[in-house]
């Protein structure tokens, strides 16, 4: 565990420094021994998500990760030293099918897909799936009957999937080959047996929405499946919440927050062994389990405009004898979405959401934050006396960080530039994705890992050229530095652009906080 353990530090260091703050709540809930699986929600963070977790859980923690990742050159390296096990994804694998499907008779024969300039015979074969565009919908092929025709195990009966089917000219559509997991069973069904913990993230990919996506059932089938292969196992599950405040910003907020283990009921893994469909039966009712250990755990609303009103009336409570703490305030804020969901419909909570949004839209107009506001409510002197304290401490905090922010700059637009390009990229390719923000931050970092020796490197060799070839003159003000050697001046440069970019660090933040 030595080079897990290793690589450990590192990652919770570099996202640590991404982080202004990561507060955790309710961690002395996990079991300090024997197996877990944590179980994450919303995965909001591409691969920042399970770091986060590694920050926390006092544990070690290996991932389930999408084999396609561990496949990568640079991720696959990192997924392997921190013992990831590698899980196929069917949207990974899928390969454009060509020609295009649709159904001649929904109604006599809705599992007979007919091919228009399709090569089924050589494409498909009984056991893959077709997968219809945007996630439209999905079947098992049960025969290819010709080129152009063959018949799933059951109809689609999607309204988005029936649309697009019932064209004159069909739809585009995927193959999916078979993907046996049975190995990433195993695997798991070891770690657990060794009395390690896994951590999955069910809703099967990253995303950018205000609510859960579905949970896949192969977290319900490795609890099941664990337990009923070794009774004796003890598993736990952690149902895991991440909460983030602006996901994709450097120095931002975020709260991890652990819910109450689950037992793997005994009755639900004597009905899992049946197979059929008392499997499925099983399968279902702990997932529903799992879905409500989560929901306490998460902040789900419907869309965003709610998340923005839940927020805003969340930072609009004052507590008269203290203030709120980060985890406080998201305890507050998912008890308020809970409230709102029950009352909604109640003619005093519609004049508050009412009330609310105009509040948001005065902000707007007035060009100033939520927090500014009580500072307005001043006397002129005490309001010019403030402000002449506050740009005076700004300059001064401006002047110390100005250094370090120039020569981090390239950092800032290239990370930004390259981030924002990825997501794009990443939304044309999703059908759950809104933004894909989700992405962001991870980018962020990796190429800043790369960018931030590289541009000291480079400054630090600049440092040395000119010490070297400067007339004396000019060094005068350092005098004695061009005795130094080569190596000596490289180090001390870089160890100076490393000082001054912690000191835009800390004094911009202030500088922030002031704002």
């Amino acid at each position: 565990f030595f080079i897990y353990d290793l690589f450990r530090a590192f990652w919770t260091r570099v996202v640590g420094l991404f982080f202004r703050e990561i507060a955790e709540r309710n961690a002395h809930l996990i079991p300090k021994t024997g197996p877990v699986m944590f179980v994450v929600a919303p995965h909001h963070n591409q691969f920042v998500d399970p770091v986060i977790l590694l920050m926390h859980a006092a544990r070690r923690v290996s991932y389930l990760t999408a084999a396609a990742s561990m496949r990568r050159k640079f991720i696959g390296f990192y997924g392997r030293c921190l013992r990831g096990i590698p899980v196929e994804r069917q949207q990974d694998l899928a390969k454009k099918g060509v020609g295009r499907i649709k159904l001649e008779d929904r109604y006599a024969e809705p599992t007979l897909i007919t091919g228009i300039d399709t090569r089924f015979t050589e494409q498909v074969k009984a056991g893959m799936k077709i997968m219809l565009p945007k996630d439209a919908g999905q079947s098992k092929v049960v025969e290819v009957l010709s080129d152009t025709q063959l018949r799933i195990a059951k109809e689609m009966k999607e309204l988005s999937a029936l649309e697009v089917l019932t064209q004159p000219d069909g739809s585009a559509y995927k193959v999916v080959p078979h993907i046996d997991q049975d190995e990433m069973y195993r695997s798991v069904y070891q770690r657990f047996d060794n009395g390690e913990c896994v951590g999955i993230f069910p809703e099967g990919g990253s995303h950018d929405r205000t609510e859960m996506l579905p949970l896949k059932a192969g977290v319900t089938i490795m609890a099941l499946g664990a337990t009923a292969a070794n009774p004796d196992v003890g598993l736990k599950i952690v149902p895991t919440g991440l909460n983030y405040f602006h996901p994709s910003k450097f120095r931002s907020r975020a709260v991890i927050d652990f819910g109450q283990p689950i037992d793997v009921p005994p009755e639900l893994v004597e009905k899992y062994k049946r197979g059929g469909s008392d499997m499925r039966e099983a399968c279902d009712e702990f997932l529903q389990t799992v879905s409500e250990g989560l929901k306490q755990v998460t902040l789900n609303t419907p869309d965003l405009e709610t998340l923005r009103l839940i927020q805003c009336g969340r930072r609009l409570y004052q507590p008269n004898l203290h203030s709120l703490t980060m985890a406080q305030q998201v305890e507050l804020t998912r008890r308020f979405i809970k409230g709102y969901d029950v009352y909604r419909d109640l003619p005093e909570v519609k004049e508050l959401r009412e009330r609310i949004e105009d509040y948001n839209m005065q902000l707007r107009y007035y060009g100033i934050r939520d927090h500014q506001v009580s500072t307005m409510q001043v006397g002129r002197a005490e309001a010019g006396a403030l402000f002449v304290w506050r740009l005076v401490w700004l300059v001064i905090m401006g002047l110390v960080a100005l250094p370090g922010t120039v020569i981090n700059t390239p950092v800032f637009v290239i990370t930004g530039v390259v981030s924002k390009s990825k997501a794009r990229a990443a939304l044309a390719a999703s059908t759950v994705k809104v933004r894909a923000r989700d992405v962001i931050a991870t980018w962020k970092i990796l190429i800043a890992l790369v960018l931030v020796p590289s541009l000291y490197t480079v400054y630090s060799l600049l440092a040395v050229l000119f010490v070297r070839r400067a007339p004396q003159w000019a060094l005068a003000a350092i005098s004695g530095v061009s005795e130094w050697s080569s190596f000596r001046i490289y180090a001390w440069a870089w160890a100076l652009a490393a000082f001054m970019s912690y000191t835009a660090l800390v004094f911009g933040e202030q500088a922030i906080d002031i704002v």
